[in-house]
Order: structure tokens, then sequence, then C-alpha cells
């Protein structure tokens, strides 16, 4: 049975309202260079996650709830872990239903229960307060907002404003844990941007006497446990300055904690990560406040080496510490990954970034024992960030393979050497099954390309694909196949192919837009727009002369929120489009043969927009174009950041599907089905027809309910015409070997009727 999620796409046409569904899917398989297949290729990747624990099924079994930090996005994997006599089998199957669960966050989302009713409440950054949702679950994931979190400020108080907002330091990740053992949970954040000191926001609903849930908090140390940083090294028994007293640091840091107890003395010691170093960046700090009995907690020992020198080298910066149960034992294990988004300042680990410690003891008292470094990233397709996909028959064979543009691990290539990577189709044309074949095809990162986006087309018409890869500084490079449809040889003719130049961030995309027969050229860019080139050429020797630079009106980028002078003189926020969007945009054909363009960008959702006979025109744009799977109300799919869509029909049913690339590394799928007719506004109705044989040697035949005459259209994969002529029902269509081996689609229509676009397989 396939693992679905199902999601509806409403698409309004010129012709008709009709649901277009499509379903969130990991049905295609994916396979290392060794045949082996990952678990979770298409969960999208991981940069930047923060883990938490929850039972969303019901089932009994803790499931791993992920914040990453690379687009604020939520994943779920529910645990399928299994305990015979031979220990724990761990299995996490990545499952998107529940996401739509969650607010939008930014920073941090942990789960903790703040009320003790033993359902984890949802503590976050909303971008402007630290916030908490009470989980309310019946069934369903439920979390209903409280509202933002304030203190009352003990050690500095201000008559007029004796309460504060619980502050949260930008890049760093807070401690949310009942520090002093009352039972109420309560808050450490770092106090500024440039000092490594923290600031203890103690909960009081236990020293108060009052329920749980009436939480409260009060400032009591704004030097909590005497640490703070003095030049780039850490150090004990600081005095309390309540900023940077001591020599000042090169530029400011990320910090991150996790308070646990190490050694079963009752107090809660630390881990301290910071960005300062980029080897071991991870301090141990023993509590003494058991040990010397004083008021407030003081670290008595710092350890720079608390793991062997083998696993320091791998802690990536500025570590993410989530303390979960990974293996269902009842005790917490320990997660490593990074929590810095900095890449200017900072190396940042992005593929094998996710250490796995699981705890051979206690949680009061634990052993971390090391298991592996890509805990969950090495079962999906990830190799680092920036990843643009794109779908092209090259061995053909009557399937469409695989090609990523990626940026790879920024650790090791500082986002200056972006490659290919191909996974060949070795299914079907109906089963597609993708095995990784070469993780620099072409030799591309020698190049020091950066921001690509590849593309394939045929623009010479010898029957093979030519390579076309999009780049950072706008233009566009072109790599021609010398080889054959079957077995291609690509080698570097131009690096501005046709003088095309969009300033920055070119994302190319191929395809007969005006349905004249020759391949047209739509380019993504950084400011958000689509620039429309029309091929005024032939379908060999084509010519591109710019038509728009605001194809359809499409602009995507991302409503930010600033600030400005309302009419009474005072600062309003208002929502104003982000001065950049990189859209990246590719053509879908809906299953009646309609046509609309789905636009990936750096807001992280895929927008889908009609394509009008008027280029200039502004496209109508279908918003909230999904539904959620459990209520089923409409929205728009967040995938993270920067999204790359790749339209083709992988299953072999005739409906397109997209995958889509996005910032974290990886890929997701949405499967197109059939459309449903729900309702009518036509002016030309669409009808069924049959084309047989199919698959075909080549002839086919063309039945319909129709006496008149037909006339045909043929499309490839890019939408280019390749065969068109007139016939009756009936009657055979003899293409004289005019069509190789491949996929291609066929309109038909007659002086009163259009019908349905089908799909021919051509298997010479």
């Amino acid at each position: 049975m396939k693992n679905l999620f199902i999601l509806f796409v409403i698409v309004l046409s010129v012709f008709s309202v009709k649901a277009q569904l499509f379903e969130i899917s990991v049905d295609p398989i994916f396979r290392n260079s060794q045949g082996d297949v990952y678990t979770n290729a298409l969960a999208g990747g991981l940069n930047q996650p923060q883990f938490s624990n929850l039972d969303f099924n019901g089932d009994g079994k803790l499931d791993l709830f992920v914040f990453d930090r690379t687009g604020n996005k939520v994943l779920v994997f529910i645990s399928e872990s299994t305990t015979t006599a031979l220990g724990v089998t761990m299995k996490y199957v990545y499952d998107p239903s529940y996401e739509e669960f969650f607010p939008k966050a930014s920073e941090f989302m942990q789960l903790k229960d703040y009320n003790g009713d033993n359902k984890p409440d949802l503590w976050m950054y909303d971008g402007d307060s630290v916030v908490l949702y009470q989980n309310n679950t019946l069934t369903t994931p439920k979390f209903d907002y409280l509202g933002g979190l304030s203190s009352l400020d003990r050690v500095q108080p201000v008559e007029h404003r004796p309460y504060k907002r619980i502050s949260h330091v930008k890049g760093c990740l807070p401690a949310i844990v009942d520090i002093d053992n009352d039972d109420d949970i309560d808050y450490i954040a770092n106090l500024n941007v440039i000092g490594s000191q923290m600031i203890l926001f103690s909960n009081t609903s236990s020293e108060n006497k009052v329920p749980l849930e009436e939480i409260g908090f009060e400032i009591l140390d704004k030097c909590y446990g005497g640490v703070d940083e003095n030049s780039e090294d850490m150090i004990i028994n600081a005095s309390c300055l309540f900023g940077e007293g001591y020599k000042k640091k090169k530029h400011t840091a990320t910090k991150t904690l996790l308070f646990f107890d190490n050694d079963n003395d009752g107090d809660k010691d630390l881990f301290y990560g910071t960005s300062e170093r980029e080897t071991n960046p991870l301090y141990f700090f023993e509590n003494g406040k058991t040990d010397l009995n004083f008021y407030k907690d003081t670290f008595i020992r710092m350890d720079t080496s608390y793991f062997p020198q083998g696993i320091e080298s791998q802690i990536p910066t500025a570590p993410t510490m989530s303390y979960v149960d990974v293996n269902l034992d009842g005790e917490m294990d320990l997660i490593l990954s990074t929590n810095e988004v900095d890449k200017s300042s900072f190396p940042i680990h992005e593929k094998n970034n996710v250490l796995l410690f699981l705890n051979d003891n206690t949680t009061s008292n634990p052993d971390f024992n090391f298991q592996y470094n890509d805990f969950l990233v090495g079962d999906m397709i990830d190799f680092g960030a920036h990843t643009a996909p794109v779908l092209a028959d090259l061995d053909g064979d009557g399937d469409d393979d695989l090609f990523l543009a990626t940026n790879g691990d920024h650790f090791h290539t500082g986002d200056t050497s972006d490659f290919l990577v191909y996974f060949e189709n070795v299914g079907t044309r109906t089963n597609p099954d993708f095995k990784l074949v070469d993780e620099d095809y072409l030799g591309i990162k020698d190049l020091e390309y950066t921001g690509l986006v590849p593309a394939f087309a045929d623009l010479d018409g010898d029957n093979d694909l030519d390579l076309f890869l999009g780049k950072s500084d706008g233009t566009i490079a072109q790599y021609e196949n010398t080889g054959t449809s079957n077995i291609p040889v690509f080698s570097l003719k131009t690096e501005n192919y046709a003088t095309i130049d969009v300033q920055s961030a070119a994302a190319p995309y191929f395809y007969d837009l005006d349905e004249n027969g020759t391949i047209d050229l739509l380019v993504g860019t950084y400011d958000g727009n689509i620039h429309f080139y029309e091929n005024t050429g032939t379908a060999s020797l084509p010519s591109f002369s710019l038509l728009t630079d605001s194809l359809g009106g499409i602009v995507i980028n991302e409503l930010i929120r600033t600030s400005e002078i309302g009419p009474e003189g005072t600062l309003i926020d208002v929502w104003v489009p982000n001065y950049y969007g990189y859209s990246a945009p590719a053509v879908v054909t809906w299953s009646d043969g309609s046509k609309c363009i789905a636009v990936g960008g750096d807001e992280g959702v895929i927008r889908i927009f009609d394509v009008a006979d008027d280029f200039t025109a502004k496209f109508t744009e279908h918003e909230s174009y999904m539904n959620k799977e459990f209520d089923r109300g409409s929205y728009t799919k967040d995938w993270g950041t920067r999204t790359y869509p790749a339209v083709s029909d992988l299953n072999g049913d005739g409906i397109e599907d997209i995958l889509i690339g996005n910032s974290r590394g990886g890929l997701n799928y949405v499967e197109g089905q059939v459309a449903r007719l729900i309702g009518s506004t036509s002016r030309v109705t669409r009808q069924p027809f049959t084309l047989a044989p199919n698959p075909s040697n080549g002839d086919f035949t063309i039945y319909a309910n129709s006496a008149a005459a037909l006339s045909y259209r043929v499309t490839d994969l890019t939408g280019k015409t390749v065969l068109e002529g007139n016939t009756l029902s009936g009657t055979a269509v003899h293409t004289l070997g005019q069509l190789s081996s491949g996929v291609y689609f066929v309109d038909v229509k007659d002086r009163n009727t259009t019908y349905a676009t089908q799909k021919l397989i051509i298997s010479n």
C-alpha cells in the first residue's frame, strides 16, 4: 500500500472549476551508490535540527519532533521501533501530516511540560517574544496559545517597569528546565549578544503555592553559575558585571545551553555550546551547588574535553544539545547538531551533522555512547544545503533520471563550489527507482560555480538533451551534448548562453509556452519575478528575445513585517514584500491539458499561477491550494526555504508530479492525481479519447467520439512540438520514425471539441 498523505489542490482554469488532487508521497525509491534504500529519502534534509519528544499517534511510543532553523521548519518522525530479545531496533518514519498543527516560529521550538499533565507544551520564539502554547491534545495534536512570557526583575528593578519580557538573544538556544528541582519549569538564557553570562528566569509557581498552570517568573540571577568569557575562553567564578567585563571578543557568537544531572548528585550540570571554538565547541561545567551548599548554583569545574578526541572533531559549531529518549528505554539520550546559521563567520556542518549518543546508564547519571554522526539524515537525500532538482531522460530508456544541483556541506565547500549529483532511474516509467551514480557529475565542482540551477532541453534539434546551468551571477552556462540521446557526452560551449543576464540567481526552465512549436525560456531571478524569453527562431536554431521581465506579473517575495509612521504620527506594523525572492519556475500540465506555472522561492512554498493567453497580463494565483490531512482546512504547504520545483510524470499515470528541492539539502515530493469535475463555467468541453497501441513502436491511432476531422499535436516532456497534423478517428497516424523512444503528450481537437491530453509512450 502506498504511504501517501493526502492533500487537495483546487485549480480554476478558463474552461472549468475542478479539483486537482495532489498527495504528499514517499513512494519513489532512492538508493545510495551501494544500492541500499534511503528509508526517509524524501523527508527534506536537516541543517540545524532541534529535537523534542512527543507521542503523536497515541501508540505509547515517544516520537521525535524536530524544529530546523533553516526555514524555521517543523518535521515529525514517528517511532516504529521494535524491541526483541536482542535489543531495540530503532526506526523512525517521516510523517508530514502532523506538521500543520504547529504555529510558525523563529529561532527555536521546544516541547516541555509546564503544568504537570504529562503533555509536553510548546515553548517558542515568534520573532518578537518568547511565547507558550498549552498542549490540549485529545486525539490529534492541539496547542492553544497562552501568550508571551514576562518576568519580575528582582536583580535590577525598574520602578515604572517592574516586569520585563523574557528575553531571547538571536541565534542562541535557551534552556527550559526545572533547574531547582521544585517541579516547575524555569527558563535560562544568555544575557546579551556579546557576553556569555546567563540570566535565570525562575518559575515561581511552586514557591507561591499556586497551580503550575498559573505560571510566573522572577529574574533572580543575571550571572547564573558564575560563567563568563575572557577573550575566546570560557571562565568560571566570574564577577557579575551584567555585560562583557573582560577582554573583548572578536565578534558576537552563538551560544547554546543544556542542563542535565551528570553525576547523580541532585543538581544540574551544564553543556555550553559556542561558535567561538571551531574544534570541540562544547564546554562541560560541573555544578557545585550540592557539593558546596551555595544558595545559588556555582560551577566549580570546567572541562573542554568531555568527549574523546575522535568525537570532539565531529562536534558541530555551536551545538544544539537535545536530551531526548531515542531508543525508548525510558532514559534520556543525547543528540548533538548545530544551531549556527551565520555562514559568513563560521564553517557550518550541513552533512553528517546529527550526532547520536545513546545513554547506556540513567538520565541522572548518563553514560553517553556515540553511535554515528548522521542520525536520520543518513536515511535522507541530503547533500548539504541548496538543492535544485531537474528530471530528464538522459539514457533514452523512457523514464526520467534525476539531477540535483547542490552547494554541498558548507564546512568543506564554503558554498564556493556547487556540483551536480546524478541519480539514474533503474526502475520503470511507472515505478521509479533512483540509484546514486555520481556525486560530482561532469566534474562541475572544480569550476567553482555557485547558485546552480540545472535545466535540460533539445534546442538544436538533434534529438538529444543539452544541459544548461543557471548561476548566481545571473547568467546561464550551456553544456552541449555531443553524444546521443542514449549515451550523452557533455562539453562546455559557453558560460553566457544567448547573452542572457538577469543580474543574479538565474533559474532557467525551457518550455514551449506559446505553443508555436519552438521552445521558449523562462528564467527565475533574485528579484522574485520571471523573465520570459520568446523563441523567435526555429526548432533547431533558436533565437531568444525578452518579451517581458515580469511574466504574468508574478512576484513571489515573502511579506515581512516592518514599521512606518501611521496617520496619527505613531509607529504601526505593516507587511511589505521582501526585496528578494529567488523565483524558480516550472510548467505544470494538468490532466485536462491546461497549463499552470509552479514557482518556488525563498519563502519556502510552491506558488501556482494559471497561464493566460497574454503573457504580460497578471496571472491568477491559486492560494491555499492544499487541504490538511486531518481537518481538511486549506493552506499552502511550507517546505522550509528556497524551494525549487522539478515537474514530470514520474509514475507513468499521465498526470504530472513535482519534486521539490530546498535549502536544507533535501527533497520532498507531491504526486499528481486525477482531476475531478466539481462545477463548470466552461466555454469549451474537454472529452476523453483513446490512443492505441500505447505503448507504441511508432505509429498510433486516435479513437475519439467524433466524425469530424481531428487535429493533433504531439509534444515532448519539455513542451516542444515534435509532430502535428490532421486525421480521423480510427485512422492510423504514421510517424515515419520522427518519434524516438520516450514519453510524449498528445493534444487533440476538432472544430467543436477540445479533448483531454493523453500520454503516449514510444518504445522503438
